[in-house]
């Protein structure tokens, strides 16, 4: 089978639920480059086919696949990861080369174990403002030291649920990973009167459908940052985003240095 971008070999046909772009599913990958060097193996890989959670060329090769299924799927750079690559794992315009097989299909709107994968993960979140072409994205953080950002940039005339997202993914060496955790989890104890709550927030919906979150005392533009385990929140806190405190933070270095990475492939 053939889909512009990937070139996708039938292993084995399942003969379990269909997974298609409206189902989340989990999957053991193993990703090698073309000339066969293994890169890693995720052996439960949780994805939602409808939305950006991976690489392109991941989603599309796994659409039609029934559970119990395998199949090699070969994904050119561009529904990869481009000409950037990622540092020290992936080379630029590298050609992937994907084994997948499908283990769990779910309803993208049912309640299962995806829900709440292991371990903690660390979010931060900033809404953007387009008045001040400032981009929108989300920084997340697993255990293990992956890490990624999606950015939106807002585009004149265009609402930004309608703006390209981009990504860039990146893997942390432990005490990084360690050390940001810490961080996020230690701010509301060490900068207490930085560290606003709900009751310290209000919602400008100027720029709808975004709504910016700013602080009520200084109305400057607010970055949330929570870690949760198990669907329970650690901490959940917001920062003014030109704060002193959120810019001396390891975590405000780690997101601009993937934020500049984005802005260097234009």
């Amino acid at each position: 089978m053939k889909v512009s971008g990937i070139k996708v070999e039938e292993i084995a046909e399942g003969t379990g639920p269909l997974a298609t772009r409206r189902n989340r599913v989990v999957v053991c990958v193993r990703f090698f480059l073309s000339r066969g060097d293994e890169i890693r193996t995720e052996p439960r890989m949780r994805i939602d086919l409808f939305k950006r959670d991976c690489i392109a060329g991941l989603r599309r090769g796994i659409e039609g696949m029934r559970v119990g299924g395998r199949r090699k799927v070969t994904i050119s750079p561009h529904l990869a990861y481009g000409r950037q690559g990622v540092p020290g794992l992936i080379p630029p315009d590298a050609v992937l080369k994907c084994e997948i097989e499908l283990l769990e299909v779910y309803e993208r709107d049912a309640k299962t174990p995806l829900d709440f994968p292991p371990g903690r993960h660390l979010y931060v979140f900033c809404p953007g403002e387009a008045a001040q072409n400032k981009p929108r994205w989300q920084f997340g953080l697993d255990e293990d030291g992956r890490c990624g950002v999606l950015i939106t940039h807002a585009i004149g005339g265009t609402r930004w649920r309608r703006a390209p997202i981009h990504s860039v993914e990146a893997q942390l060496d432990p005490d990084t990973t360690r050390e940001l955790f810490e961080a996020a989890l230690a701010l509301p104890t060490r900068s207490p009167q930085e560290c606003l709550g709900q009751d310290d927030l209000w919602s400008d919906r100027t720029e709808a459908p975004n709504a910016v979150t700013r602080d009520r005392q200084a109305n400057a533009l607010c970055v949330t940052v929570y870690v949760a385990e198990q669907g329970q929140y650690l901490c959940y806190f917001s920062l003014r985003e030109i704060s002193d405190t959120w810019q001396a933070t390891p975590l405000h270095a780690v997101i601009s240095s993937l934020l500049a990475r984005e802005r260097s492939r234009k």
